[in-house]
């Protein structure tokens, strides 16, 4: 027995029984949260997606994000390898149907985005390299007066970006160019973890503004390539959202499984392309400098919207136009080689490698994003460059040796790290709901007073103790 087989039997079962545990948190408490907002997301929309591209000339001190910086970068985590293959995986894995509760799990999940994303920047703090670090760590740690609880969730957050989430995306990324290029898996695995160091060693700041250049056009290119596939197949787009709402209550015959399976899938493929609930975004989110905390709690919750309810969308349009249920089963493929197989039919044999190109920008952003946050919370428990430099070398080496691990195996251990995260941090953020809804009452009155740019006093807050980077 190889150590591949070891840890596809440990994580099997430990994958099954936490799910169970994260299911009841994030859905449970993202109800609860639906309702202390009132709908937010969705009635106030517009102001959120305004918000998130107005800051796109904001200049600050060279040391801290901008708030457009921080969404972009929280933008190039969430658009990855989760709405290219992960979408797939859904579709094949829980049928058409695993796409209408990913879009349930996403108006629910943008709802949890705002409360832990608000929670990151009230409970902020500034580090000795100058620039802001917040999070689950951070949160738990100030707001909840317990580190202990505080270095759980940071050592969390490290395993599951550091290692399940950045090596998912390097593993599908390699996968595809490998298929197009027909390029031994080692060095694709060698070039990507070569270029990620560059980057990675260049400091968080180069890595947001990189991302705020690439993600924008990256996302725009992408649902160009997919609006291609969906108009050459134009005649079956009906049909292919005939298919998601078929079946989004009783799974295909070919597949098996009931509701529950359907609505499971649809979570996890869900969370992990949008990761609401996850603590990631709550770390992007606490390294921008801004005026208001719930400034970047909306804007993050935009995030949700963007990247599940558009991006996916025509992923999972794109692929369904392409037939009938029985069409798609018949490929035999899954994840992005059934996405490149469904555009070399549609579009040609050239396709292919343009999806590869996608994917692994895509994945390359990704990773930039998870590094991100490893950091934010390895400089939690010991803010030493020696640790941090030690950090980014382990993140290159799983960058190249997840290059070699199956994809399935690589889902399985992230998918395992993603719902323990998702649980213990939901649970935080609701023992926190009281301070961050005080937050978002200052704000909207300060709206209603006919405030453009609301400023945020901690003094607002009935209990300001832990909230050290914001005035009285």
């Amino acid at each position: 027995m190889d150590y591949k087989e070891i840890l596809d039997d440990i994580f099997s079962p430990l994958n099954e029984y936490i799910w169970y545990i994260a299911f009841v948190c994030l859905i449970g408490l993202g109800l609860y949260f639906l309702y202390r907002l009132k709908f937010m997301q969705v009635v106030h929309i517009r102001e959120n997606a305004r918000l998130a591209v107005t800051g796109v000339n904001d200049k600050t001190d060279g040391k801290k994000l901008s708030s457009f910086e921080a969404f972009c970068l929280g933008m190039g985590a969430r658009i990855g390898v989760g709405n290219i293959a992960g979408v797939a995986t859904a579709i094949v894995t829980g049928g058409p149907g695993a796409v209408f509760w990913m879009w349930i799990f996403a108006l629910i999940g943008a709802g949890t985005s705002f409360m832990e994303s608000t929670a990151a920047q009230i409970y902020k703090e500034k580090k000795s390299d100058g620039s802001y670090y917040g999070g689950p760590a951070y949160y738990a740690t100030k707001g909840l007066k317990k580190r202990w609880l505080g270095v759980v969730l940071a050592l969390l957050i490290t395993l599951t970006f550091g290692i399940g989430f950045v090596g998912v995306q390097a593993s599908n990324s390699s996968a595809a160019i490998v298929e197009a290029f027909q390029i031994d898996e080692h060095i694709v695995g060698f070039v990507i973890a070569l270029i990620a160091g560059i980057v990675i060693f260049s400091g968080t700041k180069s890595v947001g503004r990189i991302s705020a250049k690439v993600v924008p056009a990256m996302a725009l290119f992408w649902l160009i390539f997919a609006v291609a596939i969906i108009i050459t197949n134009f005649s079956n787009v009906g049909n292919a959202f005939a298919m998601i709402f078929e079946y989004a209550f009783s799974a295909p015959a070919l597949i098996g499984g009931g509701l529950g399976s359907i609505i499971m899938v649809g979570l996890k493929r869900g969370v992990f392309s949008n990761e609401a609930g996850l603590g990631s975004i709550a770390n992007l989110a606490g390294t921008a400098d801004t005026t208001h905390p719930v400034k970047q709690g909306l804007i993050q919750s935009f995030g949700v919207i963007v990247d599940t309810i558009i991006v996916c969308t025509f992923t999972a349009v794109a692929v369904l136009s392409f037939g009938n249920w029985e069409d798609l089963i018949a490929i035999g493929k899954s994840g992005s080689n059934l996405v490149q197989e469904v555009a070399s039919q549609t579009l040609g044999s050239w396709a292919p490698t343009v999806i590869a190109i996608f994917l692994f920008v895509f994945a390359f952003t990704s990773m930039l994003g998870y590094y991100t946050m490893s950091e934010a919370n390895l400089r939690f428990v010991k803010d030493h460059n020696t640790v941090v430099f030690i950090l980014r070398v382990v993140v290159i080496l799983v960058v190249f040796l997840s290059c070699t691990i199956s994809t399935a195996l690589m889902d399985l251990i992230s998918d395992t790290f993603m719902a323990a995260m998702g649980a213990v941090n939901v649970v935080v953020v609701a023992l926190l709901a009281k301070p961050v809804m005080e937050a978002y009452k200052d704000y909207r009155e300060q709206k209603k007073q006919g405030i453009e740019e609301p400023v945020f006093h901690k003094s607002a807050l009935s209990d300001s103790d832990g909230v050290t980077e914001w005035e009285d």
